[in-house]
């Protein structure tokens, strides 16, 4: 990484791409971090730093890998549930629930522990309902879609559901856990990409686009959000991270009760 001399020109175009491909806005303290990430993909595509800048702005894939390692994927399930259970309760309290399918949409799933944390809360209710979840990268999508994880990623799933709903790995699986097929069959996982592609006319009960906003400038957290709002049906619920806020944006969601990170449309 050391040998990586990035120009404030190099560095600006990186950024302007990462930017128009990703909404993701990187500052000038994302150097290093950039740098490292270069040097990363420059190990994997056994390219030099001049040839390897070259294949990026050539190759639309790499683009995405490249997105990829600079965004960090932290997520494991439950993780900050309190908004997915409001919504949740609200289901089950809907007054055509024994009818009705739910249908929610996980905007920026990751690896896909949100998805399938929504999904297990629901088939303890008995409810029927129907998942898309979607992200950017076609790498952690193969995560999501493999359903394998390890222990510790579900530190935090009430033990009756771990039991019901995960398989325990053994042999060259120890320490990791699969999700059963009855949860798997609810949620259908594709590449979407939330700055350039156009949502289907499908309107869901739910839209949750959590965590992935911090990477965004007001501007583009704004398109976003007016974006996804055309997506949710009238009374239903949009949830962002616990870090983030859509204060400040022009948009016409109306904040949720006693929820912060949580709207209604």
């Amino acid at each position: 990484m050391n040998s990586i001399v990035l120009s404030k020109k190099q560095f600006n175009d990186l950024k302007t791409m990462i930017y128009k491909a990703s909404g993701i806005n990187l500052h000038e303290g994302k150097l290093e971090l950039l740098k490292s990430k270069i040097a990363k993909r420059m190990r994997i595509t056994k390219k030099s730093f001049d040839q390897y800048l070259s294949f990026l702005y050539k190759n639309e894939q790499e683009v995405i890998e490249f997105i990829d390692t600079v965004t960090t994927n932290h997520s494991f399930f439950f993780r900050e549930n309190k908004s997915i259970k409001y919504i949740i309760d609200q289901f089950n309290n809907h007054p055509q629930k024994q009818s009705k399918e739910f249908k929610i949409w996980c905007a920026a799933c990751s690896t896909g522990d949100e998805p399938y944390t929504v999904a297990v809360q629901l088939k303890t209710l008995g409810l029927s309902f129907s998942i898309q979840a979607t992200d950017l990268s076609h790498s952690v999508l193969a995560t999501a879609t493999r359903g394998i994880y390890r222990n510790d990623k579900l530190r935090n799933v009430p033990l009756p559901l771990l039991h019901r709903f995960f398989q325990r790995g053994n042999g060259k699986f120890t320490g990791f856990v699969k999700v059963k097929k009855e949860v798997m069959q609810h949620v259908y996982f594709q590449e979407f990409n939330l700055i350039t592609d156009t949502p289907i006319k499908e309107q869901y009960d739910a839209v949750l686009c959590r965590n992935v906003m911090i990477y965004f400038d007001p501007p583009t957290s704004e398109k976003v959000t007016n974006k996804l709002y055309d997506s949710v049906v009238t009374g239903g619920y949009f949830a962002i991270g616990n870090a983030e806020s859509l204060m400040n944006l022009n948009h016409k969601f109306k904040s949720a009760p006693a929820v912060p990170s949580l709207y209604i449309k």
